[in-house]
């Protein structure tokens, strides 16, 4: 079993790795890229990438309940290589697409054919030992973190070397390669739920609606939910705005490799927090881990807001890793724990299809708020959020038990700690 699980996790984390590469390669340039088609004028670009983003969010939180519900019927595997094929596909059909409305339909069917990070969170959680959850899922956030920083580095020159439609299809390729990967090194032993039929309506005790209903029961899991689509709301506001930001800061038209470095640095310092803090939240707390990073992520976007010129920006975006890299997986870990596994599938499903309604809605609402108010205040409203955030999570996990370490065990860990190595 321990030899199973090692072997599945890596390949997976080499998988997931090969595909956000492919898709960040792309993702932070889609504002410039929306410049191309004549688009000259920041705002109006800034609302076209808003739309965009909407219009992919709303597509995957359609479509997510259904891959939920398919992968506790059919696997789990099978579900993360859809995504990584599906995900291929609409990438690579952006190198072919002339018009704007022709790009968004691309962004709507990668909407619906991909995401990875909850197919791979899915087969992680039901094929991983509990006790080491945590550090599992951390070090799958953290392959998206490092994807999210190595992809820029990739695209960023291809792009300026041999333009955007040979990326997209080198992105939509590497995409492609990371399920077939899966496809042919992962294993999974999955036996399907049997669905006994209710002995009062004689229908199986199942489907979309009545597990949804039972799933949302469970406290913990709904607190999650509303918090995560909340994050992801945040979140979103700021995408679409921070190119565009940074474009106005630098002044310059070498912005796509500029851009490059600052989203590949911020990725990688997330890849590096999402991997320590994902072990650290199994001794610490994965509670008091979330309210940390989203307490720190409220201040670092205010002052983001605040910045004059890039390297203040970049500095402050970068340092806005090490938070980000701990609110995904610390979240997944809470989930995973009071999630049973046979339901993890569906559970991660709505999950997703809730945070990506918050992913729709938040370009559209950071959009507008750029264009009406500035782009400094997209970050201040963003911060102010998280605040808020922070609190109503630590007021509605107040009193839920959550398996956590008990504060003598944190303090005898600190004491350890302390003392001198001679001493230990």
């Amino acid at each position: 079993m321990e030899i199973s699980w090692k072997r599945n996790f890596y390949t997976l984390w080499i998988a997931q790795l090969i595909a956000i590469i492919g898709f960040q390669a792309i993702q932070p340039f889609l504002p410039y890229y929306i410049q191309e088609f004549d688009v000259a004028d920041l705002d109006e670009a800034l609302l076209w990438a808003g739309q965009m983003g909407t219009a992919a969010g709303l597509s995957m939180a359609l479509s997510a309940p259904l891959w939920g519900i398919l992968a506790d019927r059919f696997g789990r595997k099978a579900m993360v290589v859809r995504a990584m094929l599906g995900g291929g596909v609409a990438v690579s059909a952006m190198a072919y697409v002339t018009t704007l409305e022709q790009l968004m339909t691309a962004r709507i069917v990668q909407g619906v054919l991909s995401g990875t990070v909850a197919a791979c969170t899915t087969l992680v959680s039901t094929t991983t030992p509990r006790q080491h959850l945590g550090y599992a899922l951390g070090l799958m956030q953290g392959a998206v973190m490092l994807g999210v920083s190595l992809g820029p580095l990739f695209g960023g020159p291809v792009i300026e070397r041999y333009g955007y439609e040979p990326c997209f299809l080198a992105a939509g390729i590497l995409v492609a390669l990371a399920g077939v990967v899966v496809k042919i090194w992962v294993k999974e032993d999955f036996q399907p739920r049997i669905r006994t039929p209710n002995p009062t309506s004689g229908r199986p005790d199942s489907g979309l609606w009545r597990d949804a209903t039972r799933l949302l029961r469970l406290k913990p899991y709904l607190i999650m939910v509303v918090s995560l689509t909340m994050i992801q709301f945040t979140f979103a506001m700021v995408m679409p705005v921070l190119p565009l930001f940074l474009q106005k800061l630098a002044a310059t038209d070498n912005i796509v490799s500029l851009a490059g470095r600052v989203f590949s640095l911020m990725g990688l310092v997330g890849a590096i927090s999402s991997a320590v803090m994902g072990r650290f939240s199994d001794r610490l707390g994965a509670k008091r881990m979330l309210i940390a990073g989203l307490l720190t992520t409220a201040l670092l976007m205010v002052v983001q807001g605040l910045s004059t010129t890039v390297l203040m920006l970049a500095t402050f975006r970068i340092l806005n890793g090490v938070s980000i890299g701990v609110i995904q997986p610390v979240a997944n870990a809470l989930i995973a724990r009071v999630v049973p596994d046979e339901d993890r599938g569906k559970a991660f499903g709505l999950l997703t299809s809730a945070t990506a309604f918050g992913f729709a809605l938040g370009p559209m609402a950071g959009a507008h708020i750029g264009v009406t108010l500035g782009f400094p205040a997209v970050f201040a409203i963003s911060g102010i959020a998280f605040l808020c955030l922070a609190g109503w999570v630590w007021l509605a996990l107040l009193n839920v038990d959550l398996d956590e370490p008990d504060r003598q065990g944190l303090r005898r860990m600190l004491a350890i700690w302390l003392r001198r190595p001679s001493q230990r």
